[in-house]
Order: C-alpha cells, then structure tokens, then sequence
C-alpha cells in the first residue's frame, strides 16, 4: 500500500533575504528633534521670592483664619447676649406678675385705705370750714339750739349742754325769743362740748348736735365703716 506522501510529493521554494524589501525602521524618527530643542528652558527662582510668595499666602490664611474667628466669636457672643437678655426678660416678666398678685390680693384693703384717707381729709376740710362759720356767725348756735329744742313735747324739760363761750351768745338771745317762756329750759355750761355744738337731753331722748359727733358720722358714711 502507498501512503499518502508517495501519492502527493511536496517540492520547497527556493528563496533569499534579497528578495524582500528592506525598510527603514529609523525613518519615522528622522524628524524627531534633539531633547534639548523640545523642552522649554525652566525660569530660575530665587529664594527671596519664594519666601515673598509664602508671605502672601501666610497672611492670605491668616486673614480668613481670623476672619472665621471673628464671625463665630461673633455669633458666639450674639447667642450668649440673647441668652443673658432672654433671661433678664423671663425675671423681669416674672417680677412684674408676682407684682400684679400682690397688687390684686391688696387691691381691696388699699381702696379702703385710700377711701378712709379721702374720708378724714374731707372731714378736716369740713370741720375747718365750720370752725369758720361758727366764729363768724353768733346766730349759727342759736339757730341749732332752737331746731334741736323744738323736737321735745312743748311741756318737756329740756336740758341744754354747751361750751361755755357759746352759752354766754347764745342764752340771752334764746331767753328773748318769742315763746320762750312756755318751756322749761335748764342751761347748762360743758367744757367737754366743743363750739358750735349742742347736747340736749329730755325726759326720753337725747338730740345729739355735738360738732365732733357729727364730724365722725360723716367720715363713717364717707368711708362706710359700719358703727
């Protein structure tokens, strides 16, 4: 049997290096220029400059760090005076308030105070206006003696109380008065009866017309203090 190289013989080429061509693998780079002519020549710094430069950017930092302090010792300083403020306002607020209870819990013995007050002025106001009108006018006894006396029963004995210098006025005059003598009238002379007032005294009543007593009813009815 032949096997299968004796069927198909092969035959080599003969060849040679001369038969390709040759190429240049430097050609590319022909036009590359020298290191030196490619690279841009690197300025000289100096060392003053240098430190100039970091001078700059020293005090540039420097600026913003204390610009930065400054904002938040500001802001700082904002919250803790709004705090101090807030909380002078919370006790002053409270002050006030413990003010109006106390206000409010006295409110009423105050008005008293002040309406007893109103009421004694307004009773020396009176009594001084009195003394005057008493001093001026003689007749102003004698005419409250008289209102006081015609009170009682015609057929009563009266005994009438007044301070001695209104006595001496006012007797003779109430002794000429017509009907005089149809009473019974018993005078007497009490140091203890101020001027201007009278004290009267029957058989079943007494007319008290005395100044101070009737000074202390109005200052009571001013002032509505119960008797």
């Amino acid at each position: 049997m032949m096997s299968s190289s004796e069927r198909n013989p092969m035959h080599a080429t003969p060849w040679s290096l001369d038969e390709f061509p040759m190429v240049d693998t430097f050609a590319d780079f022909a036009d590359v220029p020298a290191p030196d002519a490619a690279l841009p020549a690197i300025p000289a710094v100096s060392l003053e400059h240098l430190e100039a430069d970091f001078a700059v950017r020293l005090s540039a930092e420097r600026a913003r760090i204390e610009a930065d302090a400054y904002a938040r010792g500001r802001a700082d300083g904002e919250r803790a005076a709004r705090a101090t403020l807030e909380e002078t306002i919370a006790h002053t607020t409270s002050a006030l308030n413990e003010a109006v209870l106390s206000v409010q819990m006295h409110e009423a013995r105050w008005l008293s105070n002040a309406e007893e007050n109103i009421a004694a002025l307004s009773v020396l106001v009176a009594r001084h206006v009195l003394q005057r009108e008493i001093l001026a006018d003689r007749t102003f006894v004698c005419d409250l003696v008289t209102t006081a006396i015609e009170q009682y029963p015609i057929d009563e004995e009266i005994t009438v109380r007044l301070h001695p210098d209104d006595l001496a006025a006012c007797r003779p005059v109430l002794d000429r008065a017509p009907g005089a003598g149809v009473r019974t009238l018993r005078w007497l002379a009490d140091t203890n009866i101020q001027r201007g007032g009278c004290l009267t005294e029957g058989r079943e009543r007494i007319i008290d017309g005395r100044v101070d007593t009737s000074l202390e009813r109005a200052y009571r009815m001013l002032a509505g203090i119960q008797a």
